[in-house]
C-alpha cells in the first residue's frame, strides 16, 4: 500500500503562499531600488525667459563627493538646470560688450541629446513664427566647451540681428563679428564661461588681457584688411593656422569697434539695420552716422587703429592719470601774446582752439604738427580706455592740417578758399574745445576715484 502524500493544512497552505508573495515583493523592491528609473523628459527655462532647455533628468551628483579640477579636458557634461544658467551668463556678457541693456529677445530652444555625437560646428536652425523668429539648437550632453560657447554667442547675435525682421529670410551676422567676439570673451574668461557640477575652478579677480593672445598670433604680421575679413568664409579656413590668423584679426577689429560708447552704438545700429540692406557693408556705413562715408574710410581707420594697438607694448603703458595730464598739456600752447598792437607781449598759455581761431595758418602749422606728433607718441603709452580720446585729438589736428595744406581741397572752384578756410577753422576750434572738455571731465573722474 502506497504511503499517502502529505498535504498542508488550510492554515499552513495560507502561510506558505503568503511567504512566497512576501519574498517576491521584497525581490522586486530590491531591484527597483538598485536599478535607476528611466530618465524622464524635463524642460528648464532660464531666468531671462529667453532660453528653454529640453532634455532628460539625470541622477544628480552626490553632495559629499570629491570635487575634480577643471581645465585640462575640453569635454564637459551638460544638464538642463546647469545649461540654462550658462546661457544667461553668456547672453549678459554679449550685451555688456554691445552696451545693450534690453530684456527682450526671441525664444531659443536647446535640445540635449543623450550619447549623441555632433561633428563640426553646432547647427542653429531658425524658424519663423507669428511673433517673429525662434531658434533651435541640438546639443550632445557631452560636448567640447569652446564649441558650446561659440554656438551660444552666435545664436545671441542672430537674435539681435533679426529683431524686427518681418521677412521670411533669416539674416546672419557677419562671420568676423561672431568669431571676433567669441575670441575676446574666451581669451578674457576662459572656462569661467561654462558651468559644471562637482568641479572646482581657481578664479582670479584680475582678468587677463584679451588681446595678449591676439598680439602673439599677429606678431610681425598686419591683420587682415577690413574687406578681406568680410569676404572670408568658414569653408576657406580649414587650415588651423589660417583660421587662427583670421580669428585674431577679427578679435582685434571687434575690440577696436567696442572700446567706447560711440563704437558700441555703431555696432548695435549696424545689427539693427542689417535686415534693411542687401549686404552688411552698406548697413555698416549707414550705422556709422557719417563717421565712415566709404569703405575706403573704414580701411584707413582700421589700418591706423590696428597699427596703434599692435605697436603699443602693454608693459610700457602709463597710468591713466599721467596720460590725461600729458593730454591736457598737449592741447595747450605757451606763447608770447599781445593784447593789442601797441602793448608789449606777455608769456601765457593758450588753448589750441584759440591758436586755430586767431593765429595765421603759417604760424599755426608748425605748432599743430608738433602737437600731432606728440599725440602719436602719447598713444603708444595710453591705456585702452583713454586711447579713443587721444586718437580723436590726433585725427582732428591731422584732418585740419591736411585740408588747410591743400590735401583735402575740392578743386571745384565753387567756394572761395578763404571762406572755406574760415569755416574749417571755426569747426576745428569747436571740436578742440569739446575734446578739451572731455579731457577735463575724465581727469575729474580720475580724481574722484
Amino acid at each position: 500500500m502506497k504511503p499517502a502524500l502529505l498535504r498542508p493544512t488550510p492554515s499552513a497552505a495560507w502561510r506558505w503562499r503568503l511567504a512566497v508573495v512576501v519574498a517576491l515583493a521584497a525581490s522586486l523592491l530590491a531591484r527597483a531600488i538598485t536599478s535607476p528609473l528611466p530618465p524622464q523628459a524635463v524642460t528648464a527655462t532660464s531666468r531671462s525667459g529667453q532660453f528653454i532647455v529640453h532634455g532628460r533628468d539625470s541622477v544628480p551628483p552626490a553632495s559629499g563627493g570629491a570635487l575634480r579640477p577643471v581645465g585640462d579636458d575640453e569635454q564637459i557634461s551638460l544638464r538642463p538646470e546647469v545649461l540654462i544658467v550658462m546661457c544667461d551668463r553668456i547672453r549678459e556678457l554679449v550685451q555688456q560688450r554691445l552696451g545693450a541693456d534690453d530684456h527682450g529677445g526671441s525664444r531659443i530652444h536647446l535640445y540635449l541629446r543623450r550619447r549623441h555625437a555632433v561633428e563640426g560646428r553646432l547647427n542653429i536652425v531658425p524658424q519663423t513664427i507669428r511673433e517673429g523668429w525662434q531658434y533651435h539648437l541640438e546639443l550632445p550632453d557631452n560636448v567640447e566647451w569652446p564649441r558650446l560657447v561659440r554656438a551660444l554667442i552666435e545664436v545671441v547675435l542672430l537674435d539681435q540681428v533679426n529683431r524686427g525682421n518681418t521677412s521670411d529670410h533669416c539674416v546672419l551676422p557677419p562671420f568676423w563679428l561672431t568669431e571676433g567676439l567669441t575670441e575676446l570673451l574666451m581669451n578674457e574668461f576662459g572656462r569661467d564661461l561654462v558651468l559644471e557640477s562637482q568641479t572646482t575652478l581657481n578664479r582670479s579677480a584680475r582678468r587677463p588681457d584679451p588681446l595678449a593672445p591676439v598680439r602673439a598670433v599677429l606678431a610681425g604680421r598686419n591683420p587682415l584688411d577690413f574687406s578681406d575679413l568680410g569676404l572670408v568664409s568658414l569653408e576657406q579656413l580649414t587650415d588651423p593656422g589660417r583660421f587662427a590668423y583670421f580669428r585674431a584679426s577679427a578679435a582685434l577689429l571687434v575690440a577696436e569697434l567696442l572700446q567706447d560708447r560711440p563704437g558700441k552704438a555703431l555696432v548695435r545700429a549696424f545689427l539693427q539695420q542689417m535686415p534693411q540692406h542687401l549686404n552688411w557693408q552698406t548697413a555698416f556705413l549707414r550705422a556709422s552716422n557719417g563717421r565712415f562715408r566709404t569703405l575706403l574710410d573704414v580701411e584707413k581707420w582700421w589700418a591706423v587703429s590696428a597699427a596703434n594697438v599692435l605697436s603699443r607694448d602693454p608693459g610700457l603703458l602709463w597710468p591713466r592719470a599721467q596720460v590725461l595730464a600729458e593730454l591736457r598739456l598737449i592741447l595747450t600752447e605757451t606763447a608770447d601774446v599781445r593784447s593789442t598792437t601797441n602793448t608789449p607781449s606777455t608769456r601765457r598759455t593758450v588753448a589750441l582752439s584759440e591758436v586755430v581761431r586767431t593765429w595765421e595758418f603759417e604760424a599755426q602749422r608748425d605748432v599743430l604738427r608738433r602737437k600731432a606728433n606728440q599725440l602719436q607718441l602719447l598713444s603708444m603709452h595710453t591705456p585702452r580706455d583713454v586711447l579713443p580720446l587721444v586718437s580723436e585729438c590726433y585725427r582732428t589736428l591731422d584732418s585740419y592740417l591736411d585740408t588747410r595744406s591743400g590735401g583735402g581741397r575740392d578743386g571745384d572752384g565753387r567756394m572761395d578758399f578763404a571762406l572755406r578756410a574760415k569755416l574749417l577753422g571755426k569747426s576745428t576750434a569747436q571740436k578742440l574745445d569739446e575734446l578739451d572738455r572731455q579731457v577735463t571731465a575724465k581727469a575729474g573722474e580720475q580724481v574722484s576715484k
